[in-house]
């Protein structure tokens, strides 16, 4: 396993270089237009929860890989919360008509959000523990270099609100970083596993699907975030649904 956490590794450092981390770096901009993008990430929040308790879980198991799995989706499934905490201290969690949230949740801005569950499903659902724990660990490593993003934001934010942002901010990020599959036994454990023959070209496969997902999905949030301002985050899918229904 030890050649496959290698390559993970590589490829997640070149994730590290997209324009929306250089964005969130950028102490200039305003912390709650750097987070404009949470209305965008919710559908991933919410399918990666169901994603860890529907498809990467399998309870009783024997199999000590699996059970390593299993560990992780409880210790992974309920951070949705946190996230809908955050966007009621960001100003953002108004109320709206049922149908314009709809609209919101399955426009072209969170085409690629919505559809990770589908993705990973397609690889994970059945199949050799193995391939479910290179799912996680590819979760894993962007989430880090996405959470370690967002933390300076929130950390302002906290400043000027006087709360807590425990999705974006400090608390997500430790979470992150130590979660048991982290532990030095457990990163040794994952090391010294023996990946059969016919699993690598599914592997590898999975690895650069997974990393292009992610990929687009950071390139979705900046996209949102350089074209909507916080103050105003839903305005733009509202007028397009107006200029559609004119027609």
């Amino acid at each position: 396993m030890k050649s496959i956490l290698e390559l993970i590794e590589k490829k997640n450092q070149e994730y590290a270089q997209l324009p929306f981390f250089k964005y969130m770096e950028d102490e200039t901009i305003d912390p709650r237009q750097r987070l404009a993008f949470a209305p965008v990430i919710a559908p991933l929040a919410m399918e990666f929860s169901e994603l860890c308790k529907r498809i990467l879980r399998d309870e009783p198991t024997t199999d000590y890989i699996q059970e390593m799995v299993n560990v992780h989706t409880h210790e992974e499934h309920f951070h949705w919360q946190w996230l809908l905490e955050d966007m009621e201290k960001m100003g953002i969690d108004y109320p709206m008509r049922f149908s314009d949230a709809v609209k919101f949740l399955w426009s072209e801005h969170t085409l690629v959000s919505r559809s990770m569950l589908p993705l990973f499903e397609r690889y994970t659902r059945g199949a050799h523990p193995i391939i479910r724990l290179v799912a996680i660990e590819v979760s894993e490593v962007t989430a880090n270099v996405f959470f370690h993003s967002t933390m300076s934001a929130a950390l302002q934010l906290q400043e000027m609100t006087k709360s807590e942002f425990r999705y974006f901010g400090m608390r997500h990020n430790h979470i992150e970083n130590t979660h048991t599959l982290h532990t030095p036994a457990s990163l040794q454990r994952i090391k010294e596993i023996e990946v059969p023959e016919q699993l690598y070209q599914q592997i590898l496969e999975f690895i650069d699907v997974a990393f292009e997902y992610f990929t687009d999905l950071v390139n979705e949030f900046h996209a949102y975030i350089t074209t909507h301002s916080y103050e105003v985050p839903f305005v733009k899918v509202y007028q397009i649904e107006r200029s559609l229904s004119s027609v």
